[in-house]
Parts: structure tokens; sequence; C-alpha cells
């Protein structure tokens, strides 16, 4: 019977079991692995046997102290096996379910009820164990806060409240750095969303040029433009550094575009260079060969000066 309710449970019995009833469960739970590898359990049952041998003819107190056993030790070993089977966090849902059972059993027979209660504190403490495992090992960050947040439960379950409180801060940490994440990611997809917006003509070097009423301003497109391949390749990391592959996949789609529109860009960004710097060499050629003209005539005038000196001193 599996229990999932956090409300005080009631083991109520049916009324017609009988101590040979009991008897008969308690001997078929011999051998079990959760009793062998928390042997509290395996005392529980071993007492129980005897007392069933002795009963006689069960009153309700009897009944219902028999019942809160049963359903004690079978919940706990529902519980293992959902350990076993890597179900941790259902196993985690049906140890608690053990706790309240245990509650119910220390009613009856308090010793019973300690017992069972040390070996739930040490199975808490082994499942802390394969949910830290487990949250070590995902991949969606998500996904890993909350098996960080079950790992925390368990350890304080199992009387570990420093630990606990260690993984509690870790599930914190990892969470803001996940929310941080996803903003970033948002705000670099409105930037790129932005600059698309601002320049329709970038998806070829010719229409970058053609619909550009002032060439120069090339340049100012490509700076928005390296800006939003930036972002959007942070945005990429982001995305799969915490396993988000639908927005991974969003955000490599239109990396795609920003990145044709930069390229476009630094090729018309490069045109433009070339030809302002062709003008610039044909004025600078023009300029050079008239300052040498000029300097030719110059000292033409020169030499023609010092001749006329000369033939006047004769």
């Amino acid at each position: 019977m599996l229990i999932t309710t956090t409300a005080p449970v009631v083991v109520i019995a049916s009324g017609d079991e009988t101590a040979d009833d009991f008897f008969d469960s308690f001997r078929a739970m011999e051998g079990s692995e959760a009793y062998q590898e928390y042997e509290e359990f395996e005392t529980i049952r071993t007492f129980a046997v005897s007392q069933t041998q002795e009963a006689g003819e069960l009153d309700s107190q009897q009944r219902a102290q028999f019942a809160a056993v049963e359903e004690t030790m079978i919940t706990f070993e529902q519980a293992y096996e959902q350990s076993e089977d890597g179900e941790y966090e259902e196993s985690l849902e049906t140890a608690e379910s053990v706790e309240d059972t245990i509650e119910v059993l220390a009613q009856y027979e308090e010793t019973q009820a300690t017992l069972a209660s040390l070996a739930l504190a040490r199975f808490y403490e082994d499942l802390a164990v394969g949910l830290r495992d487990e949250a070590e090992d995902a991949d969606h960050t998500p996904t890993q806060v909350e098996l960080l947040s079950m790992t925390a439960t368990a350890y304080e379950r199992a009387n570990r409240p420093d630990v606990a409180a260690q993984f509690n801060q870790e599930a914190e940490q990892r969470d803001a750095e996940y929310e941080a994440a996803v903003e970033r990611i948002d705000d670099s997809e409105d930037t790129a969303q932005t600059f698309l917006e601002s320049c329709t003509d970038c998806d070829s070097v010719g229409s970058a040029l053609a619909g550009l009423t002032n060439p120069v301003s090339t340049f100012e497109q490509y700076q928005q433009a390296q800006t939003a391949v930036t972002e959007m390749q942070t945005a990429e990391s982001d995305s799969t550094n915490h396993g988000l592959s639908d927005r991974t996949d969003e955000i490599q789609e239109l990396g795609g575009t920003v990145n044709n529109a930069w390229l476009s860009l630094l090729v018309a960004s490069v045109t433009v260079l070339l030809g302002y710097g062709i003008v610039l060499g044909v004025v600078s050629t023009a300029l050079f060969v008239r300052i040498f003209a000029w300097k030719r005539t110059y000292d033409k005038a020169q030499v023609g000066s010092v001749v006329t000196v000369g033939d006047t001193n004769a």
C-alpha cells in the first residue's frame, strides 16, 4: 500500500485478521534484501513472528499493532526497491509515508517504532547519496535543482542538518545561475531581433550596400551585428550549459540569420573601405603629380634666376 499524502496515517485492520494471518505475512517477509540490509527491520520482523505465535486470539489493540507493523515493513520495502531501481524521487515520497506508519506504530509499540526510525534514518542518508549522484549527472539545470533540493530533504530527514543546508545552498545557487542565464538568453534574442528589424536588407552583400543611402553607415550596422553575434554566442553557451535543448535550437536558428547578416556587412564594410582607399589613392596620386610638377617648375625658375645673375656680372 503506497500512501502519498502528508496527513497522519491511520492503519485500520479489516477486523477479521487472525494471529495466523499475521504470522504467515511476517514469515513470508523472511529473506527480504531490504530487511537484511537494514537489520532493524529484520529484528522487528522476528519479534513480530514470535508475538503472533504466542498471541492466540487477537483483540482490536493487538490487531491494530500487527497491522501497523505490517504496513510499516511493506511500505519500507517498497521505498527500498524504488531506490534500488533508481527511482529516487518516488522512493523519497514513499519513505515519507513510512514515517507516517511509524507514528501509528509508536502508539502501540514504542520499541519497534524506535528501531524502524533508526533504520529509516540510515535509509534516508543512503537515499541522499543516490539523489546527489543523480543531480551531478543531470544536464538540465531545473531538474538538477529539484534533485539537489530532494537531496537536502533526505539529509535533513537523516538528521544531518548541516549537510542538508549545504545542498539547499547549492540548489539556490544553481537556480540563481539558471535564472540569470535565462535572462541573458532573452536579452540576447531581443538584441538580435532588434538588429534584424533595423537591417532588413542585410541578407546579402549587394542588398547591404544597396539598402544604405549613406555607405559610411555600413560600419555602424556592422558594429551592431557584431554585438548581436557575440550575445547570441553567449546565449547558445548558456542554453547548452543548462540543458535547454528547446532554446538551443531556437537560438541556433536565430544566430544563423544574424551571422549571415554580419558576414554580409563585413564584406560590405571591406568593400566600402577599398572603394574609399581607391579614391584616396587616385586623389593622392594626382596631388603628388601636381606637387612634383610644381617642384620642377620651381627648380627651373631657380636655375634661370642664377644664370641671369651670372650674365649680368660678366
